[in-house]
């Protein structure tokens, strides 16, 4: 019997070693530590700015800043979903040429799409400030804060680089510094007693700066590659690909707008239904689940270049099999280790920000079991992808959003945050079991 047991723990032994080695798992556990680091430092900053502020000024600034971002989420096509899908292929079957080709691309169509959200802000925020807001001076802090999304545009396919080239580090310590910039900006300017007006600014600048740097870095690991000036290239290359990019681009534009859509409309519909006080509240809640998803989104951005690349090289028979095992050893865990953090919340929140935020606890919590329950399947969004349906995806999630900001009019009149938080924890779990199951569907279909 000892024996017996001598052998279990072996073989237990054995298999977390691999699991533990293998790139999927380092690579993620390296995101993600980075991204705690960043989280922390993040943290620390909403903490001084919600302190600072008070409920009512800090959902003061989140309204502001909602505005313009809902916008860029319509008028951007964030290119870093459908570049990364490339960039590894290229990568991996030496396509130099190419691949400088579809730098280009990404970082054009997303500086584009940065300037005209720019120039729908500066159209339509004169009108939005007094009519929706009742406050005619946030058009000023509106412009400000848009006017940092053509610098902060490089940032997307700067990340699909690293990422695709496997420069995880890299990608890990600009995370720390961006957030580490952001704090030092916010408190410099709060201190100063410069208010709304200094969040709004210094979140600019963060981004402007964020996108800057992340260019320069990835500009840098292309060169040590043996890879040209990325604007040198010819787009030319693309034309044999300009049906299939732009079904992709087209579809992954409708995902963005809609993600943007679920994200910001509830939080201009809890300032005007509700409270600033509640628009707060989400914003908050937001950014404290936000540090909850940080294992999906370490796990998912290491999955996804490897996804697209064994995908476009026919290796999908030993696809599936891997995705049984990420789910059981990766996500399970990971889901796991976000839903310990859920009872700790009513003790965390009012220490952490003050009492007066007490009312956020029942929802933050909610929406932290919804995080847990998608990251179990972290690689879900990333295989449709990869394998080219991101037309199914897409479909499925604008159901999702029309049903959730659909009811949000009635469960905010009613519950205020909690009940939208409660919303978005069924709407969360049904797309998740739909999409999962749509896999297995298609899959039988294929054979």
């Amino acid at each position: 019997m000892g024996q017996v047991h001598s052998i279990t723990l072996i073989t237990f032994t054995r298999a977390m070693q691999r699991t533990l080695t293998h790139p999927l798992a380092s690579d993620s556990a390296l995101l993600a530590t980075s991204q705690y680091l960043a989280a922390t430092i993040g943290f620390l900053t909403n903490i001084i700015a919600a302190r600072m502020l008070g409920p009512r000024d800090y959902g003061t600034a989140a309204l502001i800043m909602a505005y313009p971002t809902l916008l860029w989420s319509f008028a951007a096509v964030k290119s870093i979903s459908i570049t990364t899908r490339y960039l590894a292929s290229f990568y991996t079957s030496q396509q130099r040429s190419d691949l400088e080709s579809i730098c280009k691309l990404g970082y054009s169509l997303d500086f584009c799409s940065a300037v005209a959200a720019f120039g729908l802000v500066s159209g339509t925020g004169w009108w939005v400030a007094p009519t929706m807001y009742d406050t005619p001076t946030t058009y000023g802090l509106m412009l400000a804060y848009a006017s940092s999304y053509p610098l902060f545009s490089l940032n997307g396919t700067s990340s699909a680089v690293l990422a695709s080239l496997g420069r995880f580090r890299c990608l890990a310590a600009l995370q720390i510094v961006d957030r580490g910039i952001m704090l030092i900006l916010v408190a410099l300017l709060l201190y100063t007693g410069s208010g709304i007006l200094g969040i709004v600014v210094a979140t600019a600048i963060g981004q402007a700066a964020s996108g800057i740097t992340m260019a320069i870095v990835a500009m840098h690991v292309l060169r040590q590659e043996g890879f040209g000036y990325w604007w040198q290239a010819s787009l030319k290359r693309m034309a044999p690909r300009l049906r299939e990019l732009g079904s992709f681009f087209g579809w992954n534009y409708v995902m963005v707008t809609l993600t943007g859509m679920v994200v910001q409309v509830p939080v201009m519909l809890l300032g005007c239904l509700g409270t600033p006080n509640e628009a707060g509240f989400y914003r908050l809640a937001m950014s404290v689940t936000t540090i909850g998803s940080y294992l999906e989104s370490a796990l998912a951005r290491v999955a996804y270049p490897v996804l697209s690349a064994r995908w476009t090289h026919e290796e999908r028979q030993s696809l599936k099999r891997s995705l049984k095992k990420w789910t059981v050893r990766g996500g399970l865990p990971a889901g796991l280790t976000v839903l310990v953090g859920v009872p700790f919340l009513p003790f965390v929140i009012p220490l952490v920000f003050g009492a007066s935020y007490v009312p956020m606890v029942r929802g933050t919590q909610m929406l932290m079991v919804a995080t847990a329950i998608s990251t179990v399947f972290f690689w879900l969004p990333a295989i449709y992808y990869a394998s080219g349906r991101i037309d199914v995806w897409t479909k499925a999630y604008g159901l999702y959003t029309a049903v959730v900001i659909g009811l949000s009019w009635l469960s905010i009149q009613w519950w205020g945050f909690s009940g939208f938080a409660g919303l978005v924890v069924v709407g969360k779990v049904s797309f998740t079991v739909l999409m999962v199951h749509s896999l297995v569907l298609m899959d039988e279909a294929s054979r």
